[in-house]
């Protein structure tokens, strides 16, 4: 597709450019509008090329930069979106002057923060979700803004917050008489991730229903509707149709045509499914190459800890999550009460119980506050949360009953433990571990791992030692038994 490189279009174009950027913006907006977007619209804005910041913004060219940005976002390029919000906007404002009425600066500010959002970046999201409401005049723009700080909220784990929000919209669709077909697109992905994060399956399929009747022609959108429909299985405990769903909106031709927020939700949740199968060595290999968002909105490190857990390597827990602790303040509260919990755990196994207290308080008083009292204590069984929750209730009671009672459900499904704890293994003990079935000499494996043949030998005594065993076969055999080798 063409690539336009001009600050201000052709005349030939001007018109059709900006009736295009029209039809992006007002499609973001309930009630009346000139008709909804299509994939081809988008795409034609995605690919234009602001130009140089004009002196003066006006409402008609600020209209066709919020229309840019609205489209790289819905289309997943949020490089391109990242770029256009870093090269005119700071602070929480435009970087140039502008002449903009009320309702044109509300509904910018209220695209940045949608973009800022699915970027994984709530607090600067919520900064330009603060300003949108701030200058919102219609109840249309209001709308939008508010159905932006939904998602702003939802993202980051803070679903009392994001109640408060939802309620906003839904008031003033009442008051309005909008269709419910009008929902904003960001509100839409919002109610998807608050109904996941009640573990609320009906709720996640009426979420996904309405996704999916909103736009019928949107490849995205049915994308995250679909994933939708995965993760209501995985929540209702039919695991394997869950996986398998989540699987093919992972994996499945069409998955370049959805959004990265949805893509990492569906590799949390299969990996979450996998662990809870019993699969702690599918689900570390799952997670392994994934980064976690600047934020840590979607936490990989809590999973690969959750992993470890299972596998029976506290250390390796704690070891996962360090540089969680590292990002302090900058960590997403919602994921990092997640993280709080399985070191608590760790710590506890590792027979530290002060130390796993203090976390385990933390943690708790997190959750109460983001208003998610589920999330953190997922793929933990409940045999190594008892001692926690026991001496909690013995320093907090009310707050050990309202956790207990948030995770009650939870009880009664325990993720399966693995097939048989194998002891822990260094990190090379399980390479060796994953090299012994390829029937290699010892002069063959000393040269893989570049040791002596004297070492090899040392090395492969100390893995049988562990193991219980005194052959190789006999080494393969238990690990195939464990699930070593997936």
């Amino acid at each position: 597709m063409t690539i336009e490189r001009r600050a201000i279009p052709h005349p030939s174009r001007t018109h059709e450019l900006r009736a295009t950027a029209h039809r992006v913006v007002a499609g973001s907006l309930p009630g009346a509008r000139p008709g909804r977007p299509t994939q081809v619209d988008l795409a034609r804005l995605r690919t234009l090329d602001v130009g140089a910041t004009p002196q003066l913004w006006t409402e008609s060219n600020v209209h066709l930069l919020e229309g840019m940005l609205i489209a790289r976002v819905r289309l997943d390029d949020l490089d391109g979106a990242l770029a256009l919000v870093d090269g005119h906007f700071t602070e929480g404002r435009l970087r140039a002057r502008a002449v903009l009425g009320l309702d044109a600066l509300g509904s910018l500010f209220a695209a940045v923060a949608e973009v800022y959002a699915a970027a994984g970046r709530p607090r600067d999201a919520g900064l330009y979700a603060s300003r949108a409401l701030t200058f919102a005049d219609s109840h249309a723009v209001r709308y939008r803004a508010a159905a932006v700080q939904t998602l702003v909220f939802a993202v980051n784990g803070e679903f009392d917050a994001a109640a408060r929000s939802r309620n906003m919209c839904a008031e003033l669709g009442r008051a309005n008489r909008w269709n419910v077909a009008d929902t904003d697109y960001a509100l839409a992905l919002a109610d998807i991730l608050l109904a996941a994060g009640a573990f609320d399956a009906a709720r996640v399929s009426r979420a996904a229903a309405a996704l999916r009747s909103r736009a019928p022609r949107d490849p995205y959108a049915q994308h995250a509707a679909a994933t939708a429909d995965a993760l209501a299985l995985v929540i209702l405990g039919d695991l394997t149709a869950g996986a398998a769903g989540l699987r093919t909106a992972l994996g499945g031709a069409w998955a370049h045509l959805s959004h990265r927020l949805i893509r990492e939700l569906a590799l949390a949740a299969l990996a979450d499914a996998t662990l809870a199968q019993g699969a702690a060595r599918r689900a570390l290999s799952l997670l392994d190459g994934p980064t976690s968002t600047p934020s840590h909105t979607v936490c990989f490190e809590a999973q690969r800890a959750a992993a470890h857990l299972a596998l029976g390597d506290e250390r390796a827990a704690l070891d996962a999550t360090d540089v969680c602790l590292a990002l302090g303040a900058e960590h997403c509260p919602r994921t990092l009460a997640i993280v709080l919990v399985r070191r608590a755990v760790a710590r506890d196994r590792l027979e530290q119980p002060d130390a796993a207290d203090a976390l385990f308080d933390e943690a708790c008083g997190l959750a109460l506050h983001t208003g998610d009292l589920i999330a953190p204590f997922v793929t933990i069984p409940h045999a190594q949360l008892a001692p926690l929750e026991h001496r909690l209730r013995d320093r907090r009671p009310d707050l050990a009953a309202r956790i207990s009672a948030a995770i009650e459900p939870l009880r009664l499904r325990d993720p399966r433990p693995p097939r048989q704890a194998l002891p822990a293994l260094t990190p090379r003990e399980r390479s060796v571990a994953m090299a012994l079935r390829d029937d290699k000499t010892y002069a063959e494996l000393a040269h893989q791992f570049t040791v002596s043949i004297n070492t090899i030998k040392s090395q492969l005594r100390s893995l049988y030692a562990k193991l219980g065993v005194s052959s190789r076969s006999q080494a393969v055999s238990m690990l195939e038994r464990h699930g070593f080798y997936f």
